[in-house]
């Protein structure tokens, strides 16, 4: 028998939450590689550029996670299908 709180609601939240995630990670490489930019403005020599891999390494370990996500927001959204059916079958 379903729980009386199953709710597929919850796991569409979930997978807003994921996607959110994403787009902010977007956006924090984003920042970090204009800020970057804006630095070389005023400072290019061997020391920005030590930076500039710095931030490299910042925006590959952020960027890391994308595949990790991306499969856990398409397995939320198999889940949650599996879970309508279900409540669709025994609820219905």
């Amino acid at each position: 028998m379903a729980k009386t709180g199953a709710n597929p609601e919850a796991m569409e939240n979930m997978i807003q939450i994921l996607n959110r995630f994403i787009d902010l990670q977007d956006n924090v490489v984003d920042n970090l590689k204009s800020q970057y930019e804006n630095v070389g403005d005023e400072w290019d020599d061997q020391k920005y550029q030590e930076l500039g891999n710095v931030i490299d390494q910042a925006t590959t370990a952020i960027k890391g996670s994308y595949a990790t996500l991306s499969t856990c927001i398409t397995k939320v959204q198999l889940l949650k299908s599996i879970m309508e059916d279900y409540l669709a079958q025994h609820m219905g």
